[in-house]
């Protein structure tokens, strides 16, 4: 392969891991606006969505136009093909931590944020899969997202468990109901971004290895 090819691959690998660290950020944000209670940052995050969206069709386009004018193969091929898996991904993560922000500008304006624990608890453990992922991708390294299949049981158990608990809230304090329906909404948002952090990883693992194995 040419340094030029190689370059514009190494070039490629770099914009989609622009791309995971902007929609990572949003997502951290849209947490921190929810267990802090902060519907400005909320709206900031929401902002940021018309930048998402250009970073991921610039790095999509780099993508396809490397596919188109160089033909790779074998490991170069597995590349490129599992980056475009990766940067859907990365851009999905980023539209929920829009949507989450949404959610608490609502909250904000027609009840109070309380008692969240639970849920932090969930969207902390979500955020360290997704981390991990994004920097199994980025140094191309599998070793530390081996275990994403039993942290992502870990999620769907504390998914379930969240939302039996606000299903008992609701029916014990029917004027809370605005609000908990909400946190249902962020609970969902939150398993599927766990779903997210596991097909990232799913996708470093073939890119890296080759190997074809499922996670979630």
């Amino acid at each position: 392969m040419s340094v030029k090819i190689r370059s514009e691959l190494m070039q490629i690998h770099d914009q989609a891991c622009n791309l995971g660290n902007f929609a990572i950020d949003m997502l951290q944000d849209s947490i921190n606006a929810f267990e802090q209670a902060d519907a400005d940052l909320a709206a900031d995050v929401c902002i940021r969505k018309k930048e998402l969206k250009i970073k991921f069709i610039t790095a999509e386009e780099s993508m396809f136009q490397y596919l188109a004018l160089y033909q790779p193969v074998a490991r170069d091929m597995r590349e490129i093909v599992a980056s475009l898996r990766i940067i859907y991904n990365f851009e999905r993560i980023g539209r929920m931590g829009y949507d989450i922000g949404e959610t608490i500008k609502v909250l904000s304006q027609c009840c109070e944020l309380a008692d969240p624990d639970k849920l932090i608890i969930v969207a902390r453990k979500v955020l360290t899969m997704i981390e991990d992922a994004m920097e199994a991708f980025s140094r191309r390294d599998v070793s530390q997202i081996k275990t994403m299949r039993q942290r992502d049981s870990e999620i769907d158990r504390l998914y379930c468990e969240v939302m039996r608990d606000i299903i008992k809230r609701m029916e014990q304090n029917k004027e809370n109901v605005s609000a908990l329906a909400r946190y249902v909404i962020i609970d969902r948002y939150l398993e599927r971004c766990g779903d997210q952090a596991c097909n990232i990883a799913e996708m470093t693992t073939y890119m890296v290895t080759g190997e074809r194995i499922e996670m979630s």
